[in-house]
């Protein structure tokens, strides 16, 4: 009985969790996206617009920056595709609901889907995480909403060999 009880808590309180940060990453999708830049060039019709010059993008704690920016209308409900370059290209992402962690990161490309949070770095790709953590990769994916990352490397693509560099550092509670 004891163990029916324990395992009914704690399937309820896993499903509680999986609500929570459902919820949470819905919330982030109604959040506005703000685009400043030098200037901008809008096509109604195909559902383009273009910005150029110091472009800042920003979303909840989202910050992008660069030199171009192209946005990409998905549908009617406000989904977009950005594609950010730069000579970097810029991102910091402070802590916010959908997560704890500020990340800073740069790459020659940046994608950033809003309707799933997916976040791509393309060319000399570098993610930071709080805490001195570094990936290194020629591409390199993360959900915002889960932080799930993935790096690729590249069999000869782009500077250097091409392969996938990860530092960790050890968390302060383990010297």
């Amino acid at each position: 009985m004891r163990v029916n009880r324990l395992c009914s808590r704690s399937s309820v309180g896993a499903l509680l969790l999986a609500v929570a940060a459902s919820a949470s990453a819905q919330g982030s999708q109604n959040l506005p996206i703000h685009i400043e830049s030098n200037t901008a060039d809008f096509a109604q019709k195909t559902g383009v617009s273009t910005y150029t010059g110091n472009v800042h993008l920003s979303r909840g704690g989202l910050t992008l920056t660069g030199a171009r920016l192209v946005v990409t209308r998905i549908n009617d409900r406000g989904n977009v595709k950005a594609v950010l370059t730069g000579n970097p290209a810029d991102i910091d992402k402070q802590p916010d609901s959908t997560s704890a962690e500020r990340i800073t990161g740069h790459a020659d490309r940046i994608e950033y889907t809003n309707a799933d949070a997916m976040l791509t770095l393309k060319g000399d790709a570098v993610l930071n995480r709080a805490g001195g953590d570094t990936i290194n990769s020629p591409v390199i994916t993360r959900n915002l909403n889960t932080g799930q990352t993935q790096a690729q490397g590249s069999a000869g693509g782009g500077t250097g060999d091409g392969r996938v560099r990860i530092t960790i550092q050890p968390d302060e509670g383990d010297n």
